[in-house]
């Protein structure tokens, strides 16, 4: 009897590793690769919105992080001053015809809506341009569409450019 059950319980357990095995290692699950405004971006000098690096704001960096959970984390650099930081969320919606994609992030305090690029043949530079949208500003967020600088008033004033440092 000690025989019999020795061989099933050799024979079960040679089913449940051949099931595992089969299951695990069958290469069906595509490997998730992070979309490429994934990591951290750093906007200093000249790459910085002009509108930004000017009274009030004052700001002479802005270093972002898109993680692929959709959080953000935003930090802005007062010339002379501290960094301060924000945290959220955020959707990017891609276009269906280019490069050039919406993007939506949102903090405990206010929301902006804008567009996002990584540049074509470059992935360590990005381009945002974003608008308060929650409380509402006189400004209308560009789109894929519009693209960048397209604001009649506001041109490139608002233009973030970023550098990947992650």
């Amino acid at each position: 009897m000690k025989r019999y059950l020795l061989v099933l319980t050799i024979l079960l357990g040679m089913f449940l590793m051949a099931s595992c095995d089969k299951d695990d290692d069958n290469g069906t699950n595509p490997v998730k690769t992070a979309e490429a405004w994934v990591g951290t971006w750093l906007s200093t000098g000249a790459n910085v919105a002009p509108l930004l690096a000017l009274a009030p704001f004052n700001l002479d960096s802005v270093r972002v992080e898109f993680k692929d959970n959709q959080t953000v984390t935003t930090q802005s650099h007062v010339k002379d001053g501290a960094w301060t930081s924000l945290s959220g969320t955020y959707v990017v919606t891609k276009s269906a015809t280019g490069a050039i994609h919406s993007i939506q992030i949102v903090y405990a305090a206010y929301s902006q809506g804008g567009i996002i690029q990584v540049t074509e043949g470059n992935p360590d530079q990005l381009q945002l341009e974003v608008i308060q949208t929650v409380p509402a500003i006189p400004f209308t967020p560009r789109t894929p569409e519009t693209g960048f600088g397209s604001d009649a008033a506001l041109g490139v004033l608002n233009l973030q450019k970023y550098v990947r440092i992650k």
